[in-house]
């Protein structure tokens, strides 16, 4: 009876390791978890909302507040699923001057305005012609202050990074400008990549 009842432990223990998929109203899961569903009326799965859950490594989920966040580990901050972008640009020859936000509107210096604490994780650039190399900036103002400016040049009239972790508040302007340095710059665009922020 023992010798039946150890093999039987060895055969569940090494089935356990040998299968590492789990379905939930499947046999058959493709996927290491897969919830099979029918249109019951209730949700797949639930997610109970935490408050400050502590995280440890990319691709932990959680719920904070009415948001589904990733723990995002390089940056070491929980981080919206979602992603939203914020456009600037001009038209013509330009030099040492405001991008406007979303369109020509008649204040230049408004710059967009956060509603919640984010981060800028992704920024990229282009130009039509003229300075290939042209400096334009990102400036977080909170008020009449400023917060921050960040100076990035053009290459090729191109510029993309996607490594950033720059963090906005809640309040806070966002407004982008031409450089002065170097000749005009010909339909500068910028899009800003942000994240919100736990």
């Amino acid at each position: 009876m023992k010798h039946t009842a150890r093999m039987l432990l060895v055969c569940f223990f090494c089935s356990g390791s040998l299968i590492s998929q789990v379905g939930v109203g499947t046999t058959t899961p493709t996927a290491e978890l897969e919830i099979e569903t029918t249109n019951t009326g209730i949700p797949a799965l639930e997610l109970n909302p935490q408050s400050a859950p502590v995280g440890t490594v990319d691709g932990q989920l959680s719920v904070i507040g009415d948001k589904l966040y990733l723990y995002d580990n390089t940056r070491g901050k929980w981080l919206s699923v979602e992603t939203f972008n914020l456009l600037y640009g001009r038209t013509g020859s330009r030099t040492s001057e405001v991008l406007r936000f979303m369109g020509n509107f008649a204040n230049q210096n408004s710059g967009a305005l956060i509603p919640m604490n984010a981060t800028i994780v992704h920024i990229s650039a282009r130009a039509r012609n003229g300075d290939s190399t042209k400096q334009f900036s990102l400036e977080i103002r909170n008020g009449g202050s400023v917060v921050s400016s960040t100076t990035y040049n053009l290459s090729a009239r191109e510029y993309i990074d996607t490594t950033l972790n720059i963090d906005v508040n809640s309040g806070d302007y966002l407004i982008a400008r031409i450089g002065s340095v170097g000749t005009n710059i010909t339909d500068l665009t910028l899009t800003v990549w942000l994240k919100w922020r736990q």
